[in-house]
């Protein structure tokens, strides 16, 4: 009965020594989180813009630009390579193996990378 008594002081003991440690080290968060930590101060609704429109104005501009630049080389380079005459107008197709229309685009690009996989492992295995 001795060691039943001496074993539970000692879980007593070790279960306050750990609650006080605890709660010691969540006290020290709150104090380096109110030193450190600085709200952010919100502005009225009234006082801040609904959009920034320059900003916006500006991206929008940057993505014509962007696209324009991407056109004019397609066609420079269509142009240069003969295969678009003089003031015609072009359109960009993209060719897959597969009916037209059987399939959508993910499932027929993920059945061409099958069968990419299974050349390359056929030839991997006739070089052994």
């Amino acid at each position: 009965m001795q060691n039943f008594d001496f074993a539970l002081q000692v879980m007593v003991i070790g279960f306050l020594v750990v609650i006080f440690t605890l709660a010691g080290l969540y006290g020290i968060l709150i104090v380096f989180n109110r030193i450190f930590y600085k709200k952010e101060q919100l502005k009225p609704a009234e006082t801040a813009p609904a959009h920034d429109t320059a900003g916006e104005a500006a991206a929008e501009d940057e993505d014509r630009r962007r696209t324009a630049a991407i056109v004019a080389a397609v066609y420079s380079y269509m142009h240069e390579r003969g295969a678009l005459s003089t003031g015609s107008r072009f359109n960009v197709a993209v060719q897959h193996s597969g009916s037209p229309g059987s399939a959508s685009w993910h499932i027929i690009g993920r059945k061409e990378l099958l069968d990419h996989r299974k050349r390359l492992e056929e030839t991997r295995r006739n070089k052994k």
